[in-house]
């Protein structure tokens, strides 16, 4: 972390990292005046891993017109999608403005203004094919967007609304360089899932609801799809609808697996990678609580960001409970040691009142008592697509009969077997 040098930049007009984030003067205008109008003195800048030699020419532009130095937060604690609260309060730091993409979960403790990536994205494209694929105007969907297309969904809603009279826009849970999609749901009453929010009318519910993402096949996709429980969800790929099936997602297929091994283990290691994140020390409680019911012993761990090289030194855990960010990569990685779980995947263990059926979430806060009811439809719906399903109870539909004598004997040679009777 490293404070910025307070001396004039090049008077450059925009600084376009890839695929980043594009920050222009009328970005840096905008974060100035979030800055100001909240007398924030200490301004920590957060970059993707990727960008940092871009930085200083960045908080140069920030020093412009800014009486306070800012600093750049260095090697992020535990991801780049994620706000770094830890490093920023190694300086007692305001606030933050986090670059790039972004998974926009609640921050516990500093208010975060977001740059947010600007992909090129054709509108008329996708307008195009959206009513090519939804003709009846009074069908329930949902609109979900990657954060990077944030910047073109104003023209969409503009677009569709006055024609689709049951569209719903889903919001950012930011402030941001977009003003359309700024949305902080402060008083909790909006439902808030990986970073999204939106307002159904007339008491709908979600499972009534199509669901279209304005982005590629990719994890944030994913990690929506499977924690929130529309009735389908389509994406768009190469200017083309796609329908996306989440129970496809090899991913799931070892979570059955993985679930039982945390039945089996007797010791289990609490990794707590994120300390921004609202809430997590209420999941990390629950957790707790849960493991010691059953008798499970239980350790924390807060290494920063987790890889295999960490958790392999500690070969007395039989399992791992991350919390974490929605997007983090953990859970997808074969190279861990020891079971990778989640921390909705100990309720499925040891929750009565949850069932390894229909329903999953990616987002922790999901399963906190004070947090949303609704989850997505996932976990093992692929074993119901199996051809035998188990044995069924035929409740009301088998004949009532008394009771009869049995067979007698050794399960070796029961009495009424021919070898028997033949002796």
């Amino acid at each position: 972390m490293t404070p910025s040098n307070s001396y004039s930049a090049e008077n450059s007009a925009c600084t376009k990292v890839e695929d980043n984030f594009d920050f222009d003067n009328n970005t840096l205008d905008k974060c100035v005046l979030w800055v100001k109008a909240r007398g924030f003195e200490k301004i920590c800048l957060q970059f993707p891993d990727t960008c940092l030699p871009y930085s200083a020419n960045i908080a140069m532009k920030f020093n412009e017109h800014l009486e306070n130095k800012v600093f750049i937060l260095g090697d992020t604690t535990c991801g780049s999608c994620c706000v770094d609260e830890i490093a920023a309060n190694h300086i007692n730091a305001d606030a933050i403005i986090h670059f790039g993409h972004a998974c926009l979960n609640p921050t516990a403790r500093l208010p975060v203004f977001h740059v947010l990536p600007k992909k090129q994205f054709n509108i008329e494209n996708f307008v195009s094919q959206f009513k090519s694929f939804f003709h009846n105007v009074y069908e329930k969907i949902i609109l979900f967007y990657d954060v990077s297309h944030a910047h073109v969904i104003e023209k969409i809603w503009k677009l569709l609304a006055p024609e689709y009279k049951e569209l719903v826009m889903s919001k950012l849970n930011s402030k941001s360089n977009v003003e359309f999609v700024d949305t902080q749901n402060e008083d909790g009453k909006n439902i808030l899932i990986c970073g999204r929010t939106w307002t159904l009318d007339n008491g709908g519910k979600l499972d009534d609801y199509q669901a279209v993402y304005i982005g590629e096949n990719d994890k944030t996709l994913v990690t929506l799809t499977m924690s929130i429980p529309t009735k389908s969800w389509h994406y768009i790929f190469n200017n083309a609808m796609e329908y996306f099936e989440v129970m496809d997602n090899p991913w799931l297929k070892k979570r059955r697996y993985l679930v039982e091994k945390l039945k089996d283990a007797r010791t289990v290691g609490i990794v707590v990678a994120t300390l921004g994140i609202k809430d997590y020390l209420e999941a990390l409680s629950t957790i707790k609580s849960i493991l010691k019911k059953k008798n499970k012993k239980s350790y924390i761990f807060s290494i920063g960001k987790p890889n295999p090289t960490k958790l392999a030194n500690f070969s007395e855990i039989d399992v791992f409970v991350v919390i974490a960010c929605p997007e983090n990569e953990i859970f997808d990685s074969r190279d861990y040691f020891k079971p990778i779980l989640t921390p909705f995947e100990v309720e499925l263990a040891f929750n009565n009142s949850r069932t390894f059926s229909t329903n999953y979430c990616l987002d922790f806060r999901q399963i906190l008592p004070s947090g949303t009811v609704a989850v997505g439809k996932a976990g093992a719906n692929y074993l119901l697509e199996r051809s035998w399903q188990g044995l069924k109870q035929c409740l009301g539909e088998s004949e009532i009969k008394h009771a009869e004598k049995g067979r007698c004997g050794l399960p070796i040679n029961y009495d009424s077997e021919p070898l028997s009777n033949s002796s």
